[in-house]
């Protein structure tokens, strides 16, 4: 199977449809089918069923595609390094969560791109999926919540700062707002998830006061919980940015006591910093 094919079965078997890969991959539906045809053909064996109009992959397809799903990585790793090349060295791939990228990045790259000829790619993802990326030469550099990273990136804090807490509208907007009353509060309190490093400080504060508390709601994303409060579900503790994002539908307060939290810059140990990054860096903290 040469990279052609190989992209093509991979396509088809994360899209589900000729179509969907047709549309993914930039070519036409029949394109598609005859490439699909011949794989099948040169390997001797069906890639995928043909039922009612639909396309149901093979065993032999599910066996093949840990394999593909590899070299596809490599391939994109592969692009990514040709881009830098041909741009000189003036590409950047960054990743944040959703909310950062909005706050954090946006002014900074936009600053950038008006006066420079630099060319940015900026992926989201929680904090697993950047280190990840990281690790796979897919990112440049990730910022990220928490100060805690794998053995194998480099951290530095770039700005520290406490949780929010945000409450419906048509509650009163209190200065501060203690822990133990948004737990107590029969409205309940909206929880991030504890694999998230927000979500695994707000958890532990909750422990230590109420070691069987359980909320009814487990969110992993900050704007979801934001999201639910502003439909009234009940109150969340979450990032500033996030509070500030979502300030003309929820009323927010001081937690009491704080829980100071920080955002990090991670990059590959093995895979210093370009010029480009480190340039990009301190563009970044001259605006923080």
């Amino acid at each position: 199977m040469n990279l052609r094919q190989l992209e093509i079965f991979y396509a088809v078997m994360k899209c589900g449809t000729i179509s969907g890969a047709a549309k993914q991959l930039h070519v036409s539906q029949p394109n598609v089918t005859r490439v699909l045809a011949h794989t099948e053909q040169q390997q001797g064996f069906a890639l995928f069923e043909r039922v009612k109009g639909r396309l149901i992959p093979t065993r032999e397809a599910h066996l093949l595609l840990p394999e593909a799903e590899k070299i596809y990585q490599q391939l994109g790793q592969f692009r990514n390094l040709t881009n830098k090349i041909k741009a000189g060295e003036k590409h950047l791939t960054i990743g944040a969560p959703p909310i950062l990228s909005a706050t954090l990045l946006a002014p900074v790259i936009a600053q950038i791109c008006k006066n420079s000829d630099y060319t940015i790619e900026v992926s989201t993802g929680n904090q697993d999926e950047l280190c990840d990326a990281l690790l796979k030469h897919q990112l440049d550099l990730a910022i990220c919540f928490g100060n805690d990273a794998p053995n194998a990136l480099v951290q530095k804090t770039l700005v520290t700062a406490e949780m929010t807490v945000i409450l419906p509208n048509n509650h009163e907007a209190p200065e501060t707002v203690s822990l133990n009353q948004l737990l107590s509060n029969q409205s309940g309190l909206i929880a991030l998830d504890n694999r998230d490093p927000l979500g695994l400080q707000l958890h532990q504060a909750i422990h230590t006061l109420a070691p069987d508390y359980h909320p009814q709601v487990t969110v992993r994303n900050y704007s979801a919980a934001a999201e639910l409060v502003a439909q009234g579900l009940g109150s969340a503790v979450v990032d500033p940015w996030t509070a500030t994002q979502y300030q003309h539908r929820v009323n927010s307060a001081r937690l009491d006591p704080a829980i100071d939290i920080s955002v990090s810059l991670l990059y590959a140990e093995h895979y210093p910093m370009s010029i480009a990054a480190k340039w990009f860096v301190g563009q970044l903290e001259q605006g923080l």
